[in-house]
């Protein structure tokens, strides 16, 4: 504690849903760092189907950004 040198750490904050609205919250709030999900979160909001879950995944990556 006595030379001055400190270590800082720092989180990492990663949303897991696929609930747009969720990320966009997270996102505007500053504090998202990504986003995890699968294929039960996806389902569990109504995303079926290949063209919809990419969509999805297009959605979600336009909403986070890539901090």
């Amino acid at each position: 504690m006595g030379n001055g040198n400190f270590s800082f750490k720092t989180m990492k904050f990663f949303i897991d849903t696929a609930n747009l609205d969720q990320i966009r919250e997270a996102y505007d709030l500053g504090v998202l760092d990504g986003v995890t999900t699968n294929p039960s979160l996806m389902a569990k909001e109504g995303i079926k189907g290949t063209d919809a879950i990419l969509k999805h995944y297009v959605d979600i990556c336009n909403i986070a950004k890539g901090r």
